[in-house]
């Protein structure tokens, strides 16, 4: 039986090759697109064996699926969205304009790493399995939307004015992959110039705003 030393290292090692494919694997389908990379060229670019990629994703949907997911997070290690540091941050924050500017930081630099990933999904979405991944990864985006905005409601950081679902409603239309690629590929901003713009814009919606909006 092994011991926890071979154990943990075992894990470890896995933890590194898996990452060491999903990071390859970002990179061609964002050079070649998804149709044009294979899982050959993807593990002989990250140096593994075929079967061995096969062995951790079973399918290029599912590889493409995890790299969508890294990118999402930020790292490849198991821990959703809701769960991670940030999130704590936020949910202890006291202040309603730093909570604001806090889930405004972070969701654009969520998008700003998922855009590139996104676009690639979206492009070959006419596959039906990569269809049902871009359907998936825009209900998720919805849900963990949602579930920030409860956090500033709990907290009392929503004008009295604004429920929580106009709230989710605004994030979600105003924060995306699409809205952040028409803004820094069509009309040529930064990605530091929308955040400023998307934060001004969510305080005026959520907390400084008179009325109620239609």
């Amino acid at each position: 039986m092994a011991g926890p030393r071979k154990t943990d290292g075992r894990r470890e090692r896995s933890r590194i090759t898996r990452g060491r494919v999903v990071e390859t694997a970002s990179r061609l389908f964002v050079e070649h697109g998804y149709l044009a990379t294979t899982i050959e060229h993807v593990a002989e670019v990250a140096g593994v064996a075929v079967q061995t990629v096969y062995y951790i994703f079973g399918t290029k949907r599912n590889l493409l699926a995890a790299v969508l997911d890294a990118s999402i997070a930020g790292d490849v290690d198991p821990v959703p969205v809701l769960q991670r540091d940030w999130v704590e941050a936020l949910r202890a924050e006291q202040d309603a304009t730093a909570a604001v500017e806090r889930l405004v930081e972070a969701t654009v630099a969520i998008v700003a790493r998922t855009m590139p990933i996104y676009e690639v999904v979206r492009r070959a979405a006419a596959d039906p399995e990569v269809s049902a991944l871009l359907e998936g990864a825009r209900s998720g985006r919805r849900a963990d939307q949602r579930a920030l905005i409860e956090i500033l409601s709990r907290s009392g950081h929503l004008h009295p004015g604004v429920g929580a679902d106009i709230a989710a409603d605004v994030l979600y239309g105003l924060i995306n992959e699409e809205v952040l690629q028409l803004f820094t590929v069509d009309c040529g901003w930064d990605v530091d110039r929308f955040r400023n713009w998307a934060t001004s814009l969510m305080l005026q919606q959520l907390v400084d705003v008179d009325r109620s909006p239609a």
